[in-house]
């Protein structure tokens, strides 16, 4: 993609780009040039074209397949199971590769008692089966496994995804406990939007009638969109990103897309059914999630709210008078996330203008995503204005969305992966601090962010971190990564006093030394490697507390117990939440 972004630039008017001043004007000066369009539909090889990699393979189905035989016969069921997920994975839609390969699959289901699962196989298998001999006789020992699984269902293994099914439930009650704002239905009772010229829109406190204790939820949210970053394709779920447990559900077509369930593998159609004929692995994660934005969205809203949108598009101005209730799952709350192009140089907008209408041009030209777009060059501006909007927007709005991998034997190693990212329209409203307040985690792809420290009154600012902390990041640093981003100047405090690096962090909690032996007996457990106890969030987060009673609400520099505090909680906030445990 970056040749042709090369290539494009030598064509392109400098001035006349530059007096384009809004992302409709821009893409429709590039749409509109014969010269560019021409270049565009020769660089074929920069274009996301039509899907020619990770395509179903009846060899490496069945290569899969007699190494899921070996593992059987050898009585390894889990090696087993591994390998027949393959060869679904791989085998041709309706084909006997398929049907041999769920048969298979259902056998060693069986042997693991999982006999629901087993059923749902083996009539998958029966529905793939001819007429001739060999499918007669497969056909009766399929149907005597489907008798067997009725009459063992009694003893079913009901171990199967408990940690997810868990999960589930504790975010469900989680959100049972909560009272959310009326305007922001993401956000909890305790936290609001204010607006300010200096500030923009952020989240603020209350309902403050006492104080707020660390761990107080602000806020619950789903993503509008996200994406699962290539190296994560084969281990998590392409629609909830979470790690896949026993079984894979595919895609029809493809052999990119797994799921972990089949609800999750029919809900993603909506999206996938587009992506799926393109070559989506050429684009990095930004350039995904804004593909995913429009195709998630659909062209029928699009068109419905064709006028609307390209007004914002034109006129490039920021619309914060939001006069119906914020939803999560609102386009228009996405689009008009702030872009920050007045910032922008000229070669990072032309370079991103043309990103978009390869982008843009690959979706209208390989899938049917839009029919009105194929020949009409006011819905190809239309859509491609979007993308570019989108791709400026991104950097500084969407959420790298991560899983917890705990090291058993080494806990001090054990870190945050990123695996995806995630566009949260409220989310995306949290002002950044390299102090922050707020610390946020997830289930699945849904977040929850809660108080890092204590909230004493109203109208007190709730600030998130963008990855630059004060205690490991020199201010030089942070400033520089934060401006080239997210086009800010840091002012926060640490910023603006300049606070030292956790290494010269005082001794203890601060200015006098805060005692608990809970606090320490928990804070050993994390760091000897024993599995923390869920009992020991309450103690992190009262010890927080406590300490931040001796504080004023100016945030005094604290230290190195309670950073310690900080970071124990935000492990444990993990290891309970969207986590991966190995003994590596």
């Amino acid at each position: 993609m970056q040749s042709l972004v090369d290539l494009a630039s030598n064509i392109i008017d400098r001035e006349v780009f530059t007096s384009c001043t809004n992302d409709f004007s821009r893409i429709k000066y590039l749409l509109s040039s014969s010269e560019f369009t021409s270049l565009l539909q020769k660089s074929s090889s920069s274009l996301l074209d039509e899907q020619t990699t990770n395509l179903k393979c009846v060899k490496t189905s069945t290569e899969y397949r007699e190494k899921g035989n070996e593992a059987y016969a050898s009585r390894n069921d889990q090696l087993a199971l591994t390998f027949y997920n393959q060869a679904i994975r791989y085998a041709p839609s309706y084909s006997r590769e398929l049907s041999l390969a769920l048969g298979n699959r259902s056998a060693t289901l069986f042997n693991l008692k999982y006999y629901e699962l087993a059923l749902q196989d083996v009539h998958h298998a029966l529905d793939f089966l001819s007429s001739n001999d060999e499918d007669n006789i497969r056909r009766d020992r399929l149907e005597q496994r489907l008798y067997q699984c009725l009459k063992n269902k009694s003893e079913e293994n009901q171990t199967i995804d408990d940690k997810n099914k868990q999960l589930d439930n504790e975010l469900e009650q989680l959100k049972s406990n909560q009272t959310f704002n009326t305007n922001y239905p993401s956000l909890t009772s305790y936290a609001n939007i204010q607006m300010s010229t200096d500030r923009g829109r952020h989240v603020v406190s209350t309902n403050v009638s006492s104080t707020l204790k660390p761990g107080t939820v602000i806020l619950i949210e789903q993503p509008y969109a996200s994406v699962l970053l290539q190296p994560a394709w084969s281990t998590h779920c392409h629609m909830c990103l979470r790690r896949l447990n026993l079984l894979l559900f595919v895609c029809s077509q493809c052999t990119r897309a797994v799921y972990c369930s089949s609800d999750c593998l029919q809900r993603s159609i909506v999206w996938h059914a587009f992506e799926c004929r393109l070559t989506i692995d050429r684009l990095d994660k930004m350039q995904l999630l804004a593909l995913r934005l429009l195709t998630k969205t659909g062209w029928h809203h699009l068109l419905k709210n064709k006028t609307h949108f390209e007004d914002y598009l034109k006129q490039n101005q920021i619309d914060n008078q939001n006069k119906e209730i914020y939803e999560w799952n609102n386009y228009e709350n996405i689009l008009k996330l702030e872009t920050n192009s007045n910032k922008r140089s000229y070669n990072d907008l032309l370079q991103r203008s043309i990103q978009a209408c390869m982008i843009g041009m690959s979706l209208i030209n390989n899938t049917s995503f839009s029919q009105e777009a194929y020949e009409k060059l006011d819905y190809q501006i239309y859509i491609c204005s979007l993308i570019l909007s989108h791709l400026q927007s991104l950097p500084c709005n969407a959420h790298e969305i991560s899983e917890f991998i705990y090291h058993r034997l080494t806990p001090l190693s054990s870190s945050c992966s990123e695996i995806g990212a995630g566009i949260y329209a409220t989310l995306s409203l949290f002002n950044h601090s390299c102090n922050p307040n707020v610390i946020r985690n997830f289930i699945g792809d849904t977040v929850i962010v809660r108080l890092l420290s204590s909230v004493s009154s109203n109208d007190i600012e709730l600030m998130d971190n963008y990855g630059c902390l004060s205690a490991t990041m020199d201010k030089d640093e942070r400033q520089k990564k934060l401006n080239e981003q997210y086009h800010f100047q840091c002012q926060c405090q640490p910023c603006i006093e300049q606070w030292p690096h956790y290494d010269q962090l005082p001794e203890g909690t601060g200015d006098k030394d805060i005692n608990s032996k809970l606090f320490d007996e928990a804070f050993q457990r994390l760091i000897q490697g024993d599995n923390p106890l869920k009992d020991d969030l309450n103690i992190f987060e009262e010890f927080l507390a406590l300490c931040d009673g001796q504080f004023q609400e100016d945030k005094k520099l604290k230290g190195k117990v309670y950073n310690n505090a900080q970071e124990a909680y935000k492990q444990c906030l993990n290891f309970f939440s969207h986590s991966f445990h190995t003994e590596d």
